[in-house]
């Protein structure tokens, strides 16, 4: 049985700082469990917050609004020489990702006939002049690989470029024809699947290598389009 002094120190009152703020962290527990509960609310009926593209976020200018886009894709010799279709499958994703997003591309043939044209080099005042296009972006692609180095039974997806914006103006008193004005830039550095790789023997060597196509073109395309926030995820 507890002592007289022991009981009278457990019926001693706090003091009335002390008393106030227990009450005040008991009336916030409702209020935080209120606004996470509000939040999971939100998220059913709204859906996850969205995000400008990144190229909004700087110039202030949507590609959302009916503007015509150009897109080319290109890659050196050091990658096409093993990846050869590799800067064209990545151009036909992004374009096909764009359209989702009712973004208006410029038609693929298009820019492949003044690449053409040029004998097969880039060259954006020969583009400029040849696609019909209020926008165009040049996705430079420096680094492409889909295996471990050394470790050809390991596939890591690792793409590292650039990525070019410019306006495309008409004439005026500075120009006597179209010309591009560039607006952007942005280096891109991905993995994938993020730091581990995925031994050989998981998965077809072709599926893979489309997988990390997929993953890159979104990363990519998320510079030019509104999008959720957990798609980053």
């Amino acid at each position: 049985m507890p002592s007289p002094s022991t009981i009278a120190a457990m019926s001693v009152p706090l003091p009335r700082t002390s008393r106030r703020r227990v009450l005040g962290g008991l009336l916030c527990l409702p209020l935080i469990a209120g606004c996470a509960q509000m939040a999971v609310v939100g998220r059913i009926f709204y859906g996850d917050p969205k995000q400008d593209g990144l190229f909004e976020q700087i110039t202030g200018q949507s590609l959302e609004d009916g503007a015509r886009v150009a897109l080319v894709c290109t890659a050196p010799d050091s990658i096409t020489t093993k990846y050869d279709m590799v800067s064209i499958d990545i151009q036909e994703e992004l374009i096909r990702t764009m359209r989702r997003r009712d973004i208006n591309v410029v038609d693929a043939d298009e820019i492949s006939t003044a690449l053409d044209d040029n004998g097969g080099i880039f060259d954006l005042r020969a583009i400029v002049e040849a696609v019909d296009a209020d926008y165009l972006f040049h996705v430079d692609i420096q680094q492409f690989s889909h295996l471990v180095p050394n470790s050809p039974q390991l596939y890591h997806g690792r793409a590292f470029g650039y990525v070019f914006g410019y306006e495309v103006r008409g004439a005026n008193e500075q120009a006597s024809a179209r010309h591009a004005v560039q607006l952007f830039e942005r280096e891109f550095d991905i993995e994938y699947p993020g730091k581990h790789p995925i031994p050989a023997d998981r998965t077809p060597e072709r599926v893979f290598r489309n997988r990390f196509i997929d993953s890159l073109s979104s990363e990519i395309g998320r510079m030019f389009y509104e999008f959720r926030t957990n798609e980053t995820f």
